[in-house]
């Protein structure tokens, strides 16, 4: 073979390769500004607009074509406009290449836009010659922000800042009070008696005295004073500067003239309301936002308990109750979410002092396994708003035990619960309780609810329509502590239960208080005469048992047949179906 044709450059048998396109920088930029959510813009170093995407019709609402031409500043707020003009020439001037703004437009139905936008500037430059911006719609997401913040610092229902927002302030006060050698004082306000609001009217008629015990208590006060609502029907105020703790009694008047005028209600009616109050001072009460905040509430504790529209100014020695108050409020929260509330069963009997019903009682089962009496949590429980949950937990567990009893064949005896007044004014009270009952499927004769005549009283036509579904439904309904409220007998006739509970007060004095006797003979024969039952409680002798044997009255409910009982050891008696008098002595 020849040299020169071995060397010889074979040729390339490979498939030719296809050259890629070259896309111009221009058309790269074109595509992206013409499809880009971002709206982009080229000014002129007067505001005037050269160049307008497309994507201005989405965000702006605006055609380019409406807006090229325009000087870029007249579609913004006006508060805003002339402040974002000046910015943007002052980078300009300065040679600035590029800076951020954010700023509100308005779009071309009128509403605003809030936007963040990019600018560089190339005026220098031969191909643009203008100041490129780019736009974004952060409405959206400045909106959460917003509502975030709110949601943080101000309380939703008065508008008013909230607890952390009311010590942030304070603690910018102390630095300022700290400079200038000022005093200031924090004053924790609670509502008297604002629970019966709720009780009688509902809690969204409550809310809205809350919302005008806010707007009231900052119009009354000075401008600088800062108003705050602290928990439910407590406030806090910040008196900015006050001369002496002397100073103070003006500022208590201005907060007491809140409550001069009675609060009208969505519902027509008008309630008068008063308040208390406790004030702690800065520098002598504490040096910090927390401290000052616990002692007001510590004189206010103490205010509270001298009786309504009282104030106190903070005293150490008082101080040991309101700790003692709160470290019960923090166990109580934990038992709720831990189902530490449990019923105990006092059983009603008949005259023979066989078990016929039950009721079933709260106790608070502590993580020692000790038992923690109601009189030792019930009114901090209500004061705080968790009575609620403790009943709705004794109502779910009750359901339960009943269920149990009838599996194990025991006597299907009906079994009775307190409902409060907020419980019975509650909407679902109906709907909840078919559901609980479907749930541990049982028979809704089985339940009676024990309801306070203030709580018929209180919104008494809705109420009797709520009793008649409670027997529609099978539920049974008892009028509790009757004779102690302010129900006539009169009004007995149209409410639809089944049974009157004629309080201790009248049954303790029997049967030696001729006054007593009578009352409970007089209520013994209107319920009969109104085909009611009646239940006596407190039954504690042999004497009372027996003189309301002879007036007929037809339960009996006390310690002389038991104390309350947890449940296994009502199971007991129920199994055993004995009688339970203590003397094992049967009436005559």
């Amino acid at each position: 073979m020849d040299i020169s044709e071995k060397n010889q450059k074979k040729p390339d048998i490979t498939p030719s390769k296809k050259r890629k396109k070259k896309i111009s920088y221009e058309s790269l930029f074109n595509a992206m500004v013409l499809h880009s959510a971002d709206v982009v813009l080229i000014l002129e170093a007067s505001g005037v607009v050269r160049f307008c995407s497309p994507s201005s019709l989405a965000t702006l609402g605006r055609h380019p074509e409406e807006l090229e031409g325009r000087n870029f500043f007249s579609i913004m707020d006006d508060k805003t406009a002339g402040e974002q003009r000046a910015m943007f020439l002052s980078n300009i001037f300065a040679g600035n290449p590029s800076f951020s703004r954010s700023f509100d437009i308005k779009n071309e139905f009128g509403n605003t836009v809030h936007i963040d936008a990019q600018l560089s500037n190339y005026l220098h430059n031969p191909d643009i010659k203008g100041v490129l911006i780019t736009m974004r719609d952060t409405t959206r997401q400045k909106e959460a922000e917003e509502k975030a913040f709110f949601y943080e610092y101000f309380d939703p229902l008065t508008k008013l800042p909230n607890k952390e927002s009311f010590l942030v302030r304070t603690k910018a006060y102390i630095s300022i009070a700290k400079n200038r050698g000022k005093e200031f004082g924090v004053m924790a306000l609670g509502l008297d008696n604002f629970k019966t609001i709720n009780d009688m009217y509902g809690t969204h008629e409550g809310d809205e005295v809350l919302k005008q015990v806010g707007q009231r208590l900052t119009s009354s006060l000075r401008g600088d004073d800062v108003v705050a609502r602290y928990r439910s029907d407590k406030f806090l105020v910040l008196f900015a500067d006050i001369k002496s703790s002397d100073n103070i009694q003006e500022l208590i008047e201005k907060a007491k003239n809140a409550f001069n005028q009675p609060f009208r209600l969505k519902l027509g009616q008008e309630v008068s309301l008063s308040a208390s109050m406790g004030i702690a001072f800065f520098p002598n009460d504490g040096n910090d936002a927390g401290t000052l905040l616990q002692k007001a509430e510590s004189a206010l504790y103490t205010a509270k308990t001298a009786g309504k529209k009282n104030y106190r100014l903070f005293d150490a020695k008082l101080n040991k109750a309101l700790l003692n108050r709160q470290k019960l409020e923090k166990e109580l929260e934990a038992a709720i979410k831990e189902e530490r509330f449990e019923p105990y069963f006092q059983p009603k009997v008949d005259y023979t002092g066989h078990i016929i019903g039950a009721e079933a009682l709260v106790r608070w089962r502590l993580s020692s396994g000790r038992i923690r009496q109601p009189s030792a949590f019930i009114e901090i429980a209500e004061s705080s708003g968790y009575m609620d949950a403790i009943s709705d937990l004794m109502l779910k567990k009750t359901c339960s035990y009943i269920a149990s009893w009838s599996w194990q064949g025991l006597a299907d005896i009906p079994v009775s619960l307190n409902l409060s007044p907020k419980q019975f004014s509650n909407n679902n009270v109906i709907e909840n309780l078919i559901e609980l009952i479907k749930m541990y499927e049982i028979d809704p004769r089985r339940l009676e609810f024990e309801i306070t005549e203030s709580s018929i009283m209180s919104h008494e036509k809705d109420s009797i329509e709520k009793l008649f579904k409670f027997k529609e439904f099978g539920v049974s309904v008892a009028i509790d502590d009757f004779g102690t409220g302010y129900s006539s007998f009169s009004k007995l006739k149209d409410y639809p239960v089944d049974t009157l509970k004629i309080d201790r007060s009248f049954v303790s004095p029997l049967p030696n208080d001729k006054k007593a006797s009578v009352i409970a003979s007089a209520i013994i024969d209107l319920a009969h005469t109104l085909s009611f039952n009646v239940v006596a409680e407190g039954v504690e002798t042999m004497e009372q048992m027996k003189f309301l044997d002879t007036i007929f009255c037809d339960q009996f409910q006390g310690y002389l047949f038991s104390k309350p009982v947890p449940e296994y050891q009502f199971c007991s008696m129920l199994a055993k179906g004995l009688p339970l008098l203590k003397s094992g002595i049967l009436p005559e």
